[in-house]
């Protein structure tokens, strides 16, 4: 349910949810030309301009003047804007329709047609306008890193690159990551992956989430991995600072390991994500995932990843950060093959 506070207006009306949406769409298109919104920010300033999304505490505003901003959410007072968005709060629910000025401090009135509602403007965790372009809700980063020991001709070269798109309820998301080492004397290791994972977005903080992905690393004596599993889950805490996630499912992997033959496996999977942001500037991000996969056909084996990320803003939208990842096999296929493999990196890096 969406929280309650002690204003009774900020309870939930009846128009906010298909009829709202259906609504919405019906006029987003000639509203869409009316540019003219208008930000009000706690110190009195006025700014005219065009909102483009809020997303992680962050209001991208684009203006004629000074180009596009991020405005912190907490330091706008009033917002408004004759064209139609969908306002996402923190319990999950979505709501449909122009913003307005609401009766209270810290109110947004979201209407459409002849009904609105009244938002605690606290609890607004998303805004994106509706017939929002593909293009602009892609995000994503690309980070480097690399490494040279003039002592032992060691040479190391590192990206990881993560590309996400949205959609009022679907979440498109592309990551990879490539690493070589090389040193004078010792036979060099690679370690890549790729995967793509596509999350549809369902009432009350609940998901359904399906990926795929192909994995390789020397280390570990891994020729390749597929893996595709299917599952959901839900978050747990999500607001304009942090989010919480949980969720299980099912996975099938095809592996290969380095002098065996190929094996499948059906596993089960059981995830936890977590990410907090502050976007005063500088802007820094942490971030970190752990999937637990215990085997069901290969019972008794259990494989985890651990991915855990620290990037911090030095200029705009160029990060420092520190990357550690853990990977973990009680049991590998192929006789010899490690259990465990490990690392951390300092990386440089570019967020879009």
């Amino acid at each position: 349910m969406y929280p309650m506070t002690a204003a009774a207006s900020i309870r939930p009306r009846r128009g906010s949810g298909l009829q709202a949406l259906a609504a919405a769409l019906l006029w987003a298109a000639p509203l869409n030309a009316q540019k003219a919104d208008t930000v009000i920010l706690r110190n009195g300033d006025r700014i005219v301009g065009e909102l483009k999304a809020l997303d992680r505490g962050a209001v991208s505003y684009s203006t004629d003047d000074m180009g596009t901003l991020a405005i912190q959410w907490d330091k706008i007072d009033r917002i408004i804007s004759d064209r139609y968005f969908e306002v996402e709060v923190g319990s999950g629910e979505r709501y449909y329709g122009a913003l307005q000025r609401g009766i209270q401090v810290g109110q947004v009135v979201v209407a459409v047609a002849s009904f609105s509602d009244t938002l605690d403007q606290a609890a607004i965790v998303r805004i994106n306008p509706i017939g929002r372009s593909f293009l602009a809700r892609v995000d994503g980063s690309i980070a480097l890193s690399l490494s040279f020991q003039r002592a032992n001709r060691l040479r190391a070269f590192g990206v990881e690159a993560d590309a996400r798109h949205r959609s009022t309820k679907w979440l498109t998301e592309v990551r990879s990551s490539v690493y070589f080492q090389a040193q004078e004397g010792a036979e060099g290791t690679s370690r890549n992956s790729v995967s793509l994972g596509e999350s549809r977005f369902l009432p009350q903080r609940w998901l359904l989430v399906g990926t795929g992905s192909a994995e390789q690393n020397e280390e570990l004596a891994l020729d390749l991995r597929v893996l595709v599993s299917a599952g959901g889950g839900r978050f747990l805490r999500q607001s304009n600072r942090a989010y919480l996630l949980v969720g299980s499912g099912l996975a099938y992997a095809n592996e290969r390991y380095t002098g065996s033959s190929p094996t499948s496996n059906l596993e089960a999977l059981v995830s936890a994500a977590a990410e907090y942001f502050r976007l005063d500037s500088p802007k820094s991000n942490l971030r970190g995932a752990l999937t637990v996969y215990p085997s069901i056909t290969d019972f008794g084996r259990v494989r985890s990843d651990l991915d855990v990320s620290l990037t911090h803003e030095v200029i705009k939208d160029f990060t420092i950060g520190l990357t550690l990842f853990d990977k973990f096999d009680s049991r590998p296929p192929a006789a010899g093959a490690a259990k465990h493999d490990y690392g951390v990196a300092f990386t440089t890096g570019w967020t879009f």
